[in-house]
């Protein structure tokens, strides 16, 4: 293995250490002194052993003249943060900023010596983890730091420092190894906290399967563009996982190719445990609001569509995420759910434009949206009880735990899912039949609720108790029929 990158949640790092070894001790030692899960080689030095261009270490800084490149910054581990301000943080690492704020850096500032293919090196942060990097040097994933810098960016690192290169290139990431006979001047170790000392659960999710199709194959770039560099090819035939999914481009375990000459793999069909079959509508690979981007599925959102209409169903909805007024609107969720039917608008692992907290706010980045339909002439109870067979599947299959069901008002205050909300006891209902509990409500009383929401009978606990007098009975039957 010649290339290595792992992402570790920072809610999981106890701490980040820069340890300075003066050259003396190898990636093997260093690891089995420090007990480190992942351990890096950090920055440069001088032939006179001093390290270039910072680093401060405990609160002292250990390099010449300081200055002011950007760098990482950090007391404990969790703080790690890009900064030019090293004087407040007890530790400080600054070579080669590749990635700031987002965006790539035009002309990456490093010596002659630093050029050319080489291993490399980087430490980033991309949504809430830490990103460690190193490719082994003579290698074919050496890189210059140009194509470093284009290939973190394609994967999503919102900013990124490389570090010291070539023959330094060397990491232990929880026990996978690239390995060099350099002995460093200093590393980067992280440890977990105690009880997640094993390798996080961060590791990407398929979200589908491609068959590439054209005779001659497809290129593999290092970000989602032809403007990108060429890091090689699929043959024609390959079936590929795609992990993330971007202006009609689809990040793989090697890079990122054209969604337009792959052809989706058919899955098996999905049925809840009620029997009813989930069918697909996906908005169109590219549209405006469908943002692509990698959802860990940590939660399930709630909502209600909020639209009346008579026949604004599941199919309806759908139609209209994957219509130009949809993508116009900038709105998408996963599933669409009526009284008869559950239709999926986008894959579970895709980022989605539902909770109204911002393009990357956990809602839209980490839950799958529902929208529970309420259009006029529908069933809303059996609408309910759809999506609460749709959760139990979901639940299943992503391992969320009843507790991050959640309703839309959880992200960013909106009175959604309205009607439940309005209604004493409706979300507590709704998540007992989400956990697979009956709700206690009896055909009877089924019907007894519906009459009253009918305006026929105006004394539901009286109807639901089943003891009734002709006189009452055959004023029902004389309002029922005149209403009809």
């Amino acid at each position: 293995m010649s290339k290595l990158i792992t992402y570790v949640p920072l809610s999981s790092v106890e701490r980040i250490e820069l340890r300075v070894t003066n050259c003396r001790k190898t990636l093997s030692q260093v690891k089995a002194e420090t007990k480190a899960h992942y351990v890096l080689n950090g920055g440069m030095w001088n032939p006179d052993g001093t390290p270039c261009p910072l680093l401060k270490v405990g609160g002292a800084m250990l390099s010449g003249t300081p200055w002011r490149p950007m760098g990482y910054a950090w007391d404990k581990g969790p703080d790690i943060h890009m900064t030019s301000g090293y004087e407040g943080a007890a530790n400080f690492i600054a070579v080669t900023a590749l990635i700031s704020s987002g965006k790539p850096v035009d002309k990456p500032s490093y010596g002659s010596a630093q050029g050319g293919k080489r291993g490399r090196s980087a430490i980033g942060l991309r949504g809430g983890s830490l990103a460690l990097y190193c490719s082994g040097d003579g290698t074919g994933d050496a890189a210059t730091p140009e194509t470093l810098r284009d290939e973190l960016a394609g994967l999503g690192w919102a900013s990124a420092v490389m570090l010291d290169g070539g023959g330094s290139s060397q990491c232990d990431f929880g026990g996978e190894r690239i390995t060099a006979s350099r002995k460093v001047h200093n590393w980067i170790c992280v440890y977990l906290k105690q009880a997640e000392q094993t390798p996080p659960e961060e590791e990407d999710k398929p979200m589908s399967k491609y068959t590439v199709t054209p005779s001659i194959g497809v290129n593999i770039r290092s970000g989602p563009g032809t403007g990108y560099g060429k890091v090689g090819a699929y043959p024609m035939g390959t079936v590929v996982d795609v992990l993330e999914e971007r202006d009609g481009w689809g990040r793989t375990n090697k890079g990122w190719v054209s969604l337009a000459y792959l052809e989706a793999v058919e899955g098996p069909q999905r049925v809840t445990d009620t029997g009813l079959a989930i069918q697909t509508h996906l908005i169109a690979p590219g549209a405006d609001n469908r943002p692509g981007g990698s959802n860990p599925c940590k939660y399930i959102t709630i909502h209600e569509t909020g639209n009346a209409a008579k026949g604004a169903d599941a199919a309806a909805h759908a139609a209209y995420l994957d219509s130009d007024a949809g993508e116009r609107d900038l709105v998408s969720w996963h599933y669409s759910v009526d009284d008869h039917a559950i239709v999926q608008n986008l894959p579970d692992a895709e980022t989605a434009y539902h909770a109204g907290d911002g393009k990357s706010g956990p809602g839209n980045a980490t839950s799958i949206g529902v929208e529970i339909c309420v259009n006029a002439g529908g069933d809303f109870e059996a609408a309910k009880a759809n999506a609460a067979a749709l959760v139990r599947l979901l639940m299943e299959e992503h391992g969320i735990h009843i507790d991050h069901v959640v309703q839309h008002n959880h992200w960013n205050g909106k009175d959604c899912p309205k009607t439940i909300r309005a209604t004493p006891g409706a979300w507590e209902a709704f998540l007992a039949l989400c956990r697979g509990e009956s709700t206690g409500v009896s055909e009877l009383d089924a019907a007894v609720d519906k009459l009253a929401a009918a305006g026929l009978i105006d004394s539901p606990d009286y109807w639901k108790g089943g003891d009734y007098s002709a006189e009452n009975v055959q004023a029902l039957i004389i309002k029922w029929a005149a209403s009809r």
